[in-house]
């Protein structure tokens, strides 16, 4: 009887090491490569299919390449109510929340008035 009792604390607590070694290794690559920015608008350039948003909680501004297919959401705007909304429905000052990709590196551009922002692009 002591003898199994010894070989099931063995076996629980080689369970107990798996698991915490299981949750302690970093997560998959998937949700490093996302980011989500809640923001307001800064500018939208329709012929680039581009938003200039500042990020309300990184305090960054990012310079988001909207793709065709790309999907967002408008949270506070003239248009909040779109499902889908196009970048023509977006405006200065709305605010917005996108799901982006990121690349290896993040891409930093300099814009005409001398802010760096970080460019990105959206995903579906």
């Amino acid at each position: 009887m002591n003898r199994t009792q010894r070989t099931a604390a063995f076996v629980l607590t080689f369970v107990l090491a798996l698991a915490s070694l299981a949750t302690a290794t970093p997560k998959s690559e998937h949700f490093r490569k996302h980011l989500t920015i809640d923001g307001k608008v800064l500018e939208v350039n329709q012929k680039a299919r581009t938003l200039l948003v500042s990020d309300y909680w990184s305090k960054k501004v990012y310079l988001v390449n909207v793709p065709a297919g790309g999907t967002f959401r408008i949270t506070f705007g003239m248009n909040m109510r779109l499902g889908a909304p196009g970048i023509k429905d977006v405006r200065q000052n709305d605010r917005v929340r996108l799901r982006c990709t990121r690349s290896d590196k993040e891409h930093l551009a300099r814009l005409a008035d001398g802010r760096d922002v970080v460019v990105l692009s959206v995903t579906n």
